[in-house]
């Protein structure tokens, strides 16, 4: 048998500590400023410019635009657009959402999270676009005010945001096919929410 080691407290919480914080904000920061600044229309297309590549408790993500950059956009209607980001911004790698397109990611500062927030956008018509996630944040409430720093004063894609724990969400993620409506709308994400609250 082997032999059983016991941790003080403070020696536990720095294992712990160490466990979920494998990476800093810092490094994330220096990653993110790698990726390129003035990608063309083609190249964002392909997906095939300088990207940032990070690994946040398991979640494997490319970064395409870092805090403070300008994101150049173009919408289905050929309508152009720019943001100047307040957050690291991008994707998970091996997903893919309701438009066809990698799962995307905003990035905040608190990495030793227990909870997920997940944004549900419309389009112009008001109807269901696709979602975008919130990693590292505290609240509800950062993060929805963190998802609307990013857009234009007058900006009415918000729909819906969602509070939801990691071993949920990573079901929810990586299956394609759990992408094709509102993710506040799925049964288990709905029953999950109602277990806790009803248990709290």
């Amino acid at each position: 048998m082997g032999k059983t080691i016991i941790l003080t407290e403070q020696q536990f919480n720095t294992y712990k500590k160490l466990l979920s914080e494998s990476i800093t904000f810092n490094d994330i920061t220096a990653e993110a400023e790698t990726a390129s600044k003035f990608p063309t229309e083609k190249q964002k297309e392909a997906g095939n410019y300088k990207m940032g590549h990070v690994n946040i408790r398991g979640f494997k993500i490319s970064i395409e635009n870092a805090k403070g950059s300008v994101r150049k956009y173009k919408d289905k209607n050929g309508k152009e657009g720019k943001n100047i980001m307040k957050h690291h911004y991008g994707y998970f790698l091996n997903t893919k959402g309701r438009d066809g397109d990698h799962i995307d990611v905003f990035i905040g500062k608190f990495l030793n999270f227990d909870k997920i927030f997940v944004v549900d956008q419309n389009n112009e018509q008001g109807e269901f676009d696709e979602s975008k996630v919130m990693l590292g944040f505290q609240s509800k409430e950062s993060a929805k005010k963190a998802y609307l720093s990013n857009f234009d004063p007058d900006w009415k894609g918000f729909r819906e945001i969602t509070e939801i724990d990691i071993p949920t969400f990573k079901t929810w993620l990586y299956d394609g096919y759990k992408q094709r409506k509102p993710f506040s709308e799925y049964a288990d994400i709905k029953n999950k929410i109602n277990k806790d609250e009803k248990d709290n």
